[in-house]
């Protein structure tokens, strides 16, 4: 098999890439003999079969192959083969394959796989399963919701956690990030100011997250909310963001 690329050496940088005969990728970019590809650890980080390809700034610790194609800043550390493109400022622990794009700042986690004809973006961490489509594209919410939470809805609710702040009502709260916008418990809470476009992760909403995330967030005390499926605007970065939720009660550790 004659060889399509070798390792050169820059620096004190780990070697990178370069070809060693003209070849076309599955985004239709030429690569040209003597280009200068992305790092590798070593030469089993990038298969000499196929058209498979690493390019920019990537880093691959992992396993490319196939066809896979891997640009920008991309850091793989699982592996990637088919007919994959993974690019921007992406991280994959896990397995990506068949047709799939992981772009934006998402990740792929270490026990997840993104196969078929997934999209995986704009901040979503794949860490649960097996997704084959476009979650967030078609607003799949349940899907979406078991990739990032490995969370199943019971009769189209999930109960999630918010921190805020106390007030002299001991039933009464005030949100972080707005104190004049109140959450009780028994009732519901409804922001009027969303921002319904699915791709943004950190704007107007409510914000919600799992008990193992909870931590990150400001606020003396953590409130368990329900949230009605329909109400969800988007699910990426370990956080729900919806319209409204139902205040069930404060949640003390039990």
């Amino acid at each position: 098999m004659d060889k399509k690329y070798e390792l050169i050496k820059e620096g004190f940088n780990w070697p990178r890439v370069k070809a060693l005969k003209d070849f076309t990728l599955i985004t239709g970019e030429k690569v040209k003999k003597g280009d200068i590809g992305g790092c590798v650890v070593s030469e089993k980080c990038l298969s000499q079969e196929g058209n498979c390809w690493i390019m920019d700034n990537v880093f691959v610790e992992g396993k490319v192959s196939g066809n896979a194609v891997i640009q920008d800043y991309a850091k793989i550390y699982g592996e990637v083969s088919g007919n994959a493109l993974v690019k921007d400022d992406t991280e994959v622990y896990g397995k990506v394959s068949g047709n799939a794009i992981v772009k934006d700042f998402a990740e792929v986690r270490e026990n997840a796989i993104v196969t078929g004809n997934a999209v995986v973006q704009a901040y979503q961490y794949i860490t649960f399963g097996t997704v084959t489509t476009d979650l967030l594209g078609t607003k799949d919410w349940i899907g979406a919701l078991y990739a990032e939470f490995g969370i199943v809805p019971e009769n189209g609710k999930i109960t999630l956690y918010k921190r805020v702040w106390n007030t002299n009502n001991p039933n009464v709260f005030e949100s972080v990030y707005n104190r004049k916008f109140i959450y009780e418990i028994g009732k519901e809470a409804i922001e009027t100011d969303v921002d319904e476009n699915v791709m943004n992760e950190c704007t107007t909403g409510l914000h919600f997250a799992t008990l193992e995330f909870i931590n990150y967030y400001v606020g003396n005390s953590i409130l368990e909310c329900e949230i009605d499926l329909k109400d969800i605007i988007t699910v990426q970065t370990g956080i729900v963001r919806a319209r409204k939720c139902k205040v069930i009660r404060i949640y003390k550790g039990e």
